[in-house]
C-alpha cells in the first residue's frame, strides 16, 4: 500500500522485500503488459532511490520506487472504463480449499490465470475483484495454461508466497494431471526425458524439442484405454512451459482437442469434446504451517470431460 503523497512513488515495506522489480511492478501497476513494464525499466523512467536500476534487482526495506506518473492516470481511467464485475460469485463455487495461508481453486478451462497479452482480466484479477479485501495479499503461486483445468494454488500472505515458492523450487511439490492421449500404446507406462525451449515464431509461443533447451521430464501412467485414445494420469518431473502438451506431441501422442500442438482435427470433436483434455487432478505440498505435514489436494474433472469419458466407454 503506498502511503506517500505522490502517488507514482512507493516506499517498500517487509511485505514487498526481496521481490524483483519486475515484479514488484507487475503486481502493484497492474493491467499494465508486461512488456511496457520492461520497456520503461530499461529506459530508466522506474527509478529506485533515484537511480537507474534492472529488472532482477531486489528491493529492500524502505527502498523508494518512482514510476511514471502517466501510468498512474491510466491506471485511473481504465478503473473508470473497466468491465463492471455484475456477479463473480461463481468464484466461490470454484474453491475447493481454504485457509489461512492460501487456497486452491479448480480453475475453469477457457480462462487465463492473469490478465496480459491481449486479456484485460484472468483470474487472479477476477479473484481479487470478488474478495475486495486489503488484508489479503492474493498472488499466484504457479500457472496453467488457459486451455487447462483443475488445481491452481494462491497465495494469501506474501511471506506464504515466498515459502511455497521455496517448496517448488525444491522440489517438494508433486502435481498429477488427467490426459487423453491421441493413438494407441503399448507400454502402460513410460517416462518422456526431452530438452524443451520456448519458439515464439509466428506470433505463437509453444515449446519444442531442442537438445539445447532447459531439461524437461514427464511420467504417463495408463488409466484407461479406448479406441485410438487414452486416458493418462500425467506427472511432470519437471516444470517447464507447456511441458506435457510438448512431450506428448513430440511421442506423436497428442492430447485431444489440442489445437496449438495439434491443429488437425480429431474424431473427440464428434462426441463433443470443445477444449483441450489436460486437468490438474491433485496438488501436494508441505503445509507452510507445518512444513513436516504434507496435504494433498483433489480436484474433479468438470461435467464435458466426463461426457467424453463416458461416451467413449460406449
Amino acid at each position: 500500500m503506498n502511503n506517500l503523497k505522490e502517488k507514482n512513488k512507493f516506499q517498500i515495506d517487509d511485505a514487498s522485500e526481496d521481490m524483483r522489480l519486475d515484479n514488484y511492478l507487475l503486481k502493484t501497476i497492474r493491467d499494465v503488459p508486461k512488456s511496457k513494464i520492461y520497456s520503461i525499466i530499461r529506459k530508466g523512467e522506474v527509478r529506485v532511490n533515484s537511480k537507474r536500476v534492472k529488472p532482477l534487482y531486489k528491493l529492500k526495506i524502505d527502498d523508494l520506487v518512482r514510476i511514471p506518473p502517466n501510468l498512474i492516470k491510466n491506471q485511473s481511467q481504465k478503473k473508470k472504463s473497466s468491465i463492471k464485475y455484475k456477479d463473480l460469485n461463481w468464484i466461490e463455487d470454484i474453491i475447493i480449499h481454504e485457509d489461512k495461508s492460501f487456497l486452491v481453486l479448480n480453475k475453469p478451462s477457457g480462462i487465463a490465470v492473469h490478465g496480459g497479452s491481449g486479456v484485460s482480466s484472468g483470474l487472479i484479477e477476477l479473484l481479487r475483484a470478488h474478495r475486495d479485501n486489503n488484508k489479503e495479499d492474493l498472488e499466484l503461486v504457479h500457472r496453467l495454461d488457459k486451455e487447462t483445468s483443475g488445481c491452481l494454488l494462491i497465495s494469501r500472505k506474501r511471506s506464504k508466497l515466498r515459502l511455497l515458492h521455496k517448496y517448488f523450487r525444491d522440489g517438494r511439490v508433486e502435481k498429477t494431471y488427467l490426459g487423453l492421449l491421441m493413438g494407441s500404446f503399448k507400454k502402460k507406462s513410460f517416462l518422456v526425458d526431452q530438452p524443451l525451449k520456448i519458439n515464439r515464431d509466428n506470433n505463437q509461443r509453444k515449446a519444442v524439442p531442442d537438445k539445447h533447451g532447459k531439461r524437461a521430464i514427464t511420467e504417463f501412467n495408463l488409466v484407461e484405454e479406448f479406441n485410438n485414445c487414452a486416458l493418462f494420469q500425467i506427472k511432470p518431473i519437471t516444470g517447464k512451459t507447456h511441458q506435457i502438451r510438448a512431450h506428448a506431441n513430440f511421442i506423436g501422442k497428442p492430447l485431444a482437442g489440442d489445437q496449438r500442438y495439434n491443429p488437425k482435427p480429431d474424431c473427440l470433436e464428434n462426441i463433443g469434446l470443445k477444449r483441450l483434455f489436460l486437468h490438474a487432478a491433485s496438488i501436494s505440498f508441505p503445509l507452510p504451517n507445518d512444513s513436516e505435514k504434507k496435504i494433498t489436494i483433489e480436484s474433479n474433472l468438470g461435467k464435458e470431460l466426463i461426457s467424453v469419458i463416458a461416451k467413449l466407454r460406449v
